[in-house]
């Protein structure tokens, strides 16, 4: 049961996350959201003239600053946090998309999927370094970190898949 459970946890934080970036999408203004989006994934914004290296960039921000977290007793909470945000910023850059008229095969083929996998990916990362409270080991325990370079390289996999549709297959 712990295990579904957490499962669940992990989604419902990315749900809330996205659509807490849809809803703030709405009440932004478009060069505030475009400078956030530019953050998180510049070939939204800019198309294929953004080059690679922002996304790399990015997803290696957002794993490095949850490690860090964890490491910190004080700012171990800050790692779930952490995750949702970046749900948060899928969920932005998402509207963003949609709004800008992005057609809707595009985005189920490129877009969409590959965020949702990765956000995913990243929130199963944030709990295995900071479990939530109904995931944490017993006292005198300390966590499995196993899975963390397994999903470091499925998030590196899933990466890299996506910018081949984007640069080859969406041009």
């Amino acid at each position: 049961m712990v295990r579904s459970l957490s499962f669940i946890h992990l989604f419902v934080i990315l749900a809330v996350g996205y659509i807490g970036g849809a809803l703030l999408f709405r009440e932004i203004p478009s060069e505030a959201v475009e400078r956030w989006i530019a953050f998180y994934d510049a070939r939204v914004v800019g198309g294929q003239n953004a080059g690679v290296i922002r996304p790399i960039g990015a997803l290696v921000f957002f794993y490095t600053l949850a490690y860090i977290f964890s490491r910190i007793r004080q700012t171990r909470p800050l790692v779930l946090f952490t995750g949702a945000l970046k749900s948060v910023f899928f969920g932005l850059a998402s509207s963003y998309l949609l709004g800008s008229g992005m057609k809707m095969l595009d985005y189920t083929i490129w877009w969409f999927p590959f965020q949702f996998i990765s956000c995913f990916l990243f929130l199963l990362y944030c709990a295995v370094l900071s479990p939530p409270y109904f995931m944490r080991p017993t006292i005198g325990k300390r966590r499995n970190p196993r899975a963390l370079p397994i999903l470091l390289i499925l998030s590196a996999v899933v990466l890299a898949s996506e910018m081949v549709i984007f640069y080859l297959i969406l041009r």
